[in-house]
């Protein structure tokens, strides 16, 4: 998992470009920490009854279920935590005048461009320093105590630091180009929204192929018959030349996950290995089904297109409201102007804000293309819906998943519907 800096400031600099990582994106059947289960839903004549799959046993025992309730709880707390957490740090930094100074040492650099990166990359390192003992607690404890983590401190220590390494280089191209149009263009929010559509669509093409594979080793199925299956499951999907791998997500997390990706002939079909060792073949066609549903439904397009939206609507309202604060506490922020690059972590605050608020509906978005992908997936994955609720269900086990959210954090913070309301679906869908 990233830090929370990484988390943070990728979400500033990139000014809610991370929606369209998240809304629509097919790399999650139902990621541990926003989709919810009901496990006591499992029918008397289920077809795995308490066999072994793997590394845990299913179903789940009382102590798995306990854990469950508990990482559940510990979630549903966090969410606020990591949202206050995110203001008090950039806020820490602003008032104290440490951005300013930041700004000051880096203009020392006589070429703008490099001036902005100097400054990017000392408040990055700032910022991850700040961020470091919660970071450590929730991405690297919390993950040991559940028995999720698979590496050493010093190896997830070294995988973060990774990341911050890739944000600081990649992070300069959409900052500096924000500051640029600030300075010279009145509606620069409408510049920058159009202008970040070709450099997203290039991000969503090199991370999977340039990226990933820093941290992972993506190598070919093992399984040959379970391989068959899915090119077969692909090709009537009408991906067709699609590239299949295995990833090792073992390394680092006992969570499991699969996704497929890729834009302008780099279609990529990824399974992790944990998937593969706890779900039986008509499982995991069911679950590939699902992101193949992603996929030629068009919601990558569909998610980056709402996401700009967001994003343009978010920066607009931020430039109505960020400059009467700016020159109200001039004399502490140490700057006058939005178009000066001490104002980042103001900058980010409102973000943070902006993008809290406005959450239930991307997240609603999101759980409709859900919904729409589960029904893809009973369409042409060829199995039972038992079956595919036992999918569901083991992902809760696996991924010690909310087994049932409060409707309200549901609404709010759920990119997935909770897993209740999609075992019913699939198993209503197959009566109909």
């Amino acid at each position: 998992m990233k830090s929370i800096a990484i988390v943070r400031i990728a979400v500033c600099l990139l000014v809610l470009l991370v929606a369209a990582t998240c809304l629509g994106n097919p790399d999650s059947l139902n990621p541990a920490d926003t989709v919810a289960v009901d496990t006591a839903v499992m029918t008397a004549d289920t077809t795995v009854a308490a066999a072994t799959t793997g590394d845990l046993q299913y179903p789940m025992d009382p102590e798995r279920q306990a854990q469950l309730v508990a990482y559940s709880r510990f979630n549903n707390i966090w969410r606020f935590v990591s949202f206050f957490v995110g203001l008090l740090i950039p806020f820490l930094i602003l008032v104290t005048g440490l951005s300013a100074k930041l700004r000051t040492w880096a203009s020392k650099i006589k070429i703008k461009f490099f001036a902005v990166w100097a400054f990017l990359i000392l408040f990055l390192l700032v910022d991850y320093i700040l961020s470091m003992p919660l970071s450590i607690y929730r991405s690297f404890i919390v993950e040991q105590q559940y028995g999720f983590m698979n590496q050493t401190f010093i190896e997830w220590l070294t995988e973060d630091m990774m990341n911050l390494g890739i944000l600081m280089v990649i992070g300069i191209i959409p900052m500096f180009f924000l500051y640029k149009l600030i300075n010279y263009m009145t509606r620069w929010w409408l510049a920058f929204t159009l202008g970040a559509i070709p450099f997203l669509i290039v991000m969503m093409i090199v991370i999977p192929i340039y990226i990933s594979p820093l941290f992972n080793d993506f190598g070919p199925l093992q399984d040959k018959a379970l391989e068959t299956e899915i090119l077969a499951l692909a090709e009537s999907a009408g991906i067709h030349d699609a590239d299949i791998f295995e990833v090792n997500a073992s390394k680092q997390s006992a969570k499991l996950n699969a996704y497929v990706t890729g834009m302008f002939g780099s279609k990529r079909i990824v399974l992790y290995d944990t998937l593969i060792r706890n779900f039986t073949t008509n499982e995991i066609k069911f679950v590939m089904a699902h992101e193949m549903g992603h996929y030629v439904m068009n919601h990558i397009w569909w998610g980056l297109g709402i996401a700009l939206v967001f994003m343009m609507l978010a920066l607009f309202l931020m430039d109505k409201m960020i400059h009467r604060v700016i020159k109200k506490f001039q004399k502490r922020f140490g700057f006058i102007h939005l178009g000066d690059m001490a104002s980042l972590p103001l900058i980010l605050i409102f973000v943070s804000v902006i993008s809290f608020v406005f959450q239930p509906i991307t997240n609603s978005a999101s759980r409709y293309m859900e919904v729409q992908s589960d029904t893809y997936g009973m369409e042409h994955a060829g199995i039972t819906g038992e079956e595919a609720a036992i999918a569901f269900d083991k992902l809760a086990v696996y991924n010690l998943s909310d087994p049932d959210p409060h409707p309200l954090v549901e609404f709010w913070f759920y990119s997935h519907p909770a897993l209740t309301k999609r075992m019913a679906f699939v198993r209503a869908w197959e009566k109909e």
